[in-house]
């Protein structure tokens, strides 16, 4: 009896180390200041998720080559909605008519990354855009990146990976629209 007590204990024991795969949903959200002066005019807003695959990464732990993190398919749309409601505290309409200058964001990166070994110490996530804008001829170009590091106690919960991972994107679309560089290029019109 004491023998089949330890087995069970020592099987739910690493069954705590196991981690299931995880299909994680964004909603970011951008934080920009209120300029001065409101921006004018109008955009159309396009999001590129050019990652090559939809994993971000493992969740790490014991079984880490069988539980990746990866994004669901409202990635862009979710990006998209984040950048057009940032895109209109600056003071710009948004609308999807191809005749008003062409906001794009392209997805280059986004990842997930733990420790490898089965104790799970800290999350590291990276995020990578690239914004185009083309408006009558005329052309930006930029690239932001975000990085950041959290120290967990335990692996992270499906709610809390979410949490970081909005974070990581929240950050790099609010430096997209705070880079006076691209502001510049919407007063100029």
């Amino acid at each position: 009896m004491k023998k089949a007590s330890v087995i069970l204990l020592g099987a739910l024991a690493l069954g705590g180390c196991a981690l299931s795969p995880q299909e994680v949903g964004v909603n970011p959200r951008v934080a920009v200041e209120k300029p001065v002066k409101q921006l004018q005019g109008t955009v159309s807003v396009t999001v590129y998720d050019e990652r090559l695959s939809r994993s971000l990464g493992s969740r790490g732990g014991v079984y880490s080559s069988t539980n990746a993190i990866t994004t669901n398919d409202r990635l862009t749309l979710a990006v998209r909605s984040a950048v057009e409601l940032g895109l209109r505290e600056l003071g710009l309409r948004v609308t999807e008519s191809e005749e008003v200058p062409q906001f794009q964001v392209y997805l280059d990166d986004l990842e997930y990354q733990v420790p490898e070994g089965s104790y799970i110490t800290q999350v590291d996530l990276k995020s990578k855009i690239r914004v185009r804008i083309l408006n009558n001829g005329q052309r930006f170009e930029g690239t932001y990146s975000s990085e950041m590091t959290e120290r967990v106690p335990k692996a992270p919960s499906d709610e809390k990976n979410e949490e970081l991972i909005d974070k990581v994107l929240s950050d790099v679309l609010s430096r997209a629209l705070a880079d006076p560089r691209l502001l510049d290029f919407f007063k100029q019109e």
